[in-house]
């Protein structure tokens, strides 16, 4: 069993305990697990590694990177087939157009 399945198994067994108690005891038990379920669904947004940036650099920095995921999130939904008329695999031909068998040979032979 993985260390994810296990704290599964021990939540589910802490909120079956905590089923059993009534008021004031089930609304105690109920906040000691709160923080732990919202600590782990949600890390930091970025993470400052080096320097002393200041709060508007920090607050520059969000705005940016938040307006980059909210333009990222639209995405265009075009129903209408590919236009391939310029593709490069549809110009390759079985026979050049300018060989000497581009054309059908002559009953008789052309005088030059």
């Amino acid at each position: 069993m993985t260390a994810t399945t296990r704290e599964a198994v021990l939540t589910d067994a802490e909120l079956l305990d905590a089923s059993s108690l009534e008021g004031a005891a089930l609304a105690e038990a109920l906040a000691g697990l709160e923080p732990d379920i919202a600590a782990g669904s949600q890390g930091p947004v970025i993470k400052i590694v080096k320097g002393n940036p200041t709060d508007q650099d920090i607050a520059a920095l969000v705005a940016v990177l938040s307006a980059a995921a909210a333009a990222a999130g639209d995405a265009v939904s075009d129903q209408r087939p590919p236009e391939t008329w310029g593709a490069p695999t549809r110009m390759h031909r079985v026979r050049a157009p300018f060989s000497p068998y581009a054309f059908g040979n002559p009953v008789a032979p052309r005088p030059f």
